[in-house]
């Protein structure tokens, strides 16, 4: 038996872009046969100082966490709800997805978007994160170092984008970086798009990270 696993969706109630309430977005992909989604709302300075409210760093972390405790709410047995993050640093229009957080490391760990990426891929990995980029070959992305991240969304389901998936694959193979793929789901219309099938459930950013650095998965690419 393969599992399904979402690994990018945003909520309405925290991503600025995102149409779709958690809750609705959950049951939907659970009618979809997914076994679990990674909930990645948007992270930026931007949106810390602009958009999520708050005066202290926890006031804004516990805004930005809404969506994925909303989401939590309808976690069942079969289906899974997990905390990511979709990550962007202050010197370009980069996104990364980041496996492997939890909740203490957003409260634990202030403005850490203010990190240029090099030095965010080694406090990755003293904190155990994977850093993935996310459709690295849209319009107005900027070239990545493959030293600092450990992977690549090579199938990004989109529609509203061309991601350019077919390079994105090419570049994360000639540089042995990791594979993903999610449907990047803001609407209704990018339900179950994309996403990673394992061989045995999991629960956490963390079991997901655990996964997907052992291999043994493949990617839904529709």
């Amino acid at each position: 038996m393969k599992y399904l696993y979402e690994t990018h969706f945003h909520t309405a109630e925290v991503s600025p872009c995102g149409q779709v309430r958690a809750k609705d977005g959950i049951e939907a992909y659970k009618n979809a046969g997914y076994s679990g989604a990674l909930i990645t709302d948007h992270f930026a300075s931007s949106y810390l100082e602009n958009k999520y409210k708050g005066e202290t760093w926890r006031d804004k972390i516990d805004y930005y966490l809404n969506g994925y405790r909303t989401a939590k709410k309808y976690e069942t047995e079969d289906f899974s709800v997990m905390l990511g993050l979709e990550l962007r640093f202050n010197d370009n229009g980069n996104d990364y997805l980041i496996l492997g957080a939890d909740e203490d490391f957003f409260y634990n760990n202030e403005w850490f978007t203010n990190l240029t990426l090099k030095q965010f891929k080694a406090f990755a990995e003293k904190n155990s994160l994977t850093v993935i980029q996310a459709h690295p070959f849209r319009v107005n992305m900027t070239l990545t170092d493959p030293r600092y991240i450990d992977g690549i969304e090579v199938f990004n389901g989109n529609k509203r984008h061309n991601s350019s998936n077919d390079i994105a694959a090419l570049w994360a193979e000639k540089y042995s970086l990791i594979m993903t793929s999610g449907s990047d789901f803001h609407e209704t219309e990018d339900l179950a798009r994309g996403g990673i099938y394992l061989e045995q459930p999991v629960k956490t950013s963390k079991e997901l990270r655990k996964a997907v650095l052992s291999g043994k998965y493949s990617l839904k690419t529709l």
